[in-house]
């Protein structure tokens, strides 16, 4: 079965950008002139669920009181905290629950229409009997919410086995690609299914990376285009890299994102890295050969990990 909450509207505009732009839906779909009505669709890819919002001359009569509330659960902290700060930066004001379960278990805002809208968390425990699970319950981590927090807060650092992804929670420290395949991983075995793995290309530059900027100015180049592991929850970056990570630093600077499994950040991971920077060595003219840049890189990331 599946389920579609339709509600009419006086401004779709407003009712669109609120609920994609701030809660973190997206436009499925739509239609215009309908017997007078135009709508669209909200939702997430894959799930079973949609919001469809529809405006007409006639205009909407709402009737609600203040426990009325659509309640949206996220897996984390983390992601809590994300909507938190969309909410902070389009200055929706945060609202006071009247039921006192939601004054301590959620977060509540109105939509353009008055509509309470209240996110709350929903642990995913991790339930899997596989030896890297194990692992992770050994130290006392039970949920995915517990785990984001805690590999985040891991150090930086190159582990001594690309290969082998339980060396981030064995040596206390990894990379941007060790960290995020190992959460893919836990995901895929505890069946999370709303996460995805991605290797992006960016252009690492003295603004989104402040300590390689002498590095890059003694040879006379903007940026290098850097190859970064970083995960999509519900189809919104997160990079849990280290403590001060912030994907909003690198995202102005993409230049592709593709899919990948936790298997393919070793090897594959480096060959399309090297693929695309040579072709960005030709394409740009640039004066230094392959060697010279991908020399060039390896010091950029060892200033990372002082």
């Amino acid at each position: 079965m599946q389920f579609r909450y339709a509600r009419h509207t006086d401004d779709l505009e407003k009712i669109e950008f609120f609920y994609t732009q701030i809660v973190g839906l997206e436009k499925l779909g739509g239609f215009l002139n309908h017997d007078n009505y135009d709508g669209i669709f909200l939702g997430l890819p894959s799930q079973n669920w949609q919001l469809e919002f529809t405006t007409s001359n006639e205009k909407s009569a709402h009737s609600f009181d203040e426990d009325d509330a659509l309640v949206f659960y996220v897996n984390s902290r983390l992601e809590l905290s994300e909507i938190r700060n969309r909410i902070i930066r389009n200055t929706v004001e945060i609202e006071t629950p009247r039921n006192p379960y939601w004054k301590k278990n959620g977060l509540m805002i109105s939509d353009p229409d008055a509509y309470k809208i209240i996110f709350s968390i929903e642990q995913i425990a991790l339930k899997s009997e596989d030896p890297l699970t194990n692992l992770v319950r050994e130290k006392s981590i039970f949920n995915w919410s517990d785990l984001l927090d805690y590999t985040r807060k891991l150090a930086y650092g190159r582990n001594q086995n690309r290969e082998d992804l339980s060396l981030v929670l064995k040596e206390s420290k990894g990379t941007c690609s060790s960290k995020h395949a190992l959460l893919k991983k836990l995901a895929d075995l505890n069946g999370l299914e709303n996460v995805k793995l991605i290797l992006g290309m960016y252009k690492m530059n003295h603004l989104n990376t402040p300590k390689i900027e002498s590095t890059l100015t003694n040879v006379g180049l903007d940026y290098l285009p850097e190859a970064h592991c970083y995960l999509k929850i519900n189809n919104k970056r997160f990079d849990l890299t280290s403590g001060n990570a912030n994907i909003e630093n690198l995202a102005g600077g993409l230049l592709e994102e593709l899919e990948i499994e936790p298997e393919q950040v070793n090897t594959f991971k480096a060959d399309f890295h090297k693929t695309y920077l040579k072709k960005w060595i030709d394409e740009n003219a640039i004066t230094m050969g392959f060697d010279q840049v991908w020399e060039l890189r390896e010091m950029c990331i060892k200033k990372l990990e002082g």
